[in-house]
């Protein structure tokens, strides 16, 4: 078990992983917008859900987190699930991404990323309320 998980409830465990998520699926996502014009260029999508079960497993329908480092490893790119994104049309040069849908999943995923970073703040200051209080 890692330090991380032994201090912290698995609240902030979990918060860590989907920042880590929102930040590989940004990169994905920019990559796409990088090659909107690339001739024969396939649009990709993180599987996101599919990254979080890896993360997030049942113990009799409850859901309960992986801590284990070999169930979700971030730090290597070739762990990430990735899927084809059909969101877009095909063009005759065989590109199909669509950069008005590809931006506004950009700036969603920079809205979840920032929504993960306020609930971890507010988590900490809650922990340093506590500890504040605890000296009393």
């Amino acid at each position: 078990m890692r330090l991380m998980d032994t201090l912290f409830e698995q609240t902030v465990t979990g918060l860590n992983k989907a920042m880590d998520l929102t930040w590989r699926r940004g990169k994905v996502l920019a990559s796409n917008v990088a090659n909107a014009e690339t001739p024969k260029y396939r649009a990709s999508e993180l599987d996101f859900g599919k990254e979080l079960e890896k993360a997030f497993g049942s113990n009799g329908g409850q859901q309960v987190l992986r801590t284990h480092a070999s169930h979700m490893e971030l730090t290597q790119e070739s762990s990430a699930r990735m899927k084809a994104d059909l969101t877009g049309t095909t063009r005759a040069d065989g590109n199909n991404v669509d950069i008005d849908l590809q931006m506004a999943a950009l700036a969603n995923n920079g809205s979840d990323y920032t929504n993960a970073v306020q609930l971890m703040k507010h988590k900490f200051s809650l922990y340093r309320a506590s500890i504040r209080d605890g000296r009393g």
